[in-house]
């Protein structure tokens, strides 16, 4: 009985030791520091967006966080219709006729 837990103490010791060794050798394999409290890496330009600003946003991750994919898959379908609207927005403004303010310019 006494062989098994100076077993179990001695594996138990082992595996700690692996533990601190691996952490202190591969550090917590983030390539930047940790983000302190309450501030984010998300952000998004002033003014107006475009398709090209919801593609470049990144969120941070958590333990208990978002499933990328899906995250990725709603921007991609915002800055498409983004785009998609500035686009028709652009085009109504070109087929336009002149307004009588910009004739008097």
């Amino acid at each position: 009985m006494l062989t098994v837990v100076i077993y179990v103490i001695a594996t138990v010791v082992v595996a700690a030791a692996l533990y601190v060794l691996a952490v202190a050798v591969f550090g917590r394999s983030e390539v930047l520091p940790p983000v302190s409290r309450g501030h984010t890496l998300t952000s998004l330009p002033e003014g107006p967006l475009t398709g090209d600003d919801l593609r470049a946003v990144r969120f941070a991750m958590a333990p208990r966080g978002y499933t990328m994919s899906e995250v990725d898959w709603a921007l991609e379908q915002a800055a498409g219709e983004i785009d998609r609207l500035r686009a028709r927005l652009a085009e109504v403004a070109a087929a336009a006729p002149p307004s009588h303010d910009d004739a008097t310019r």
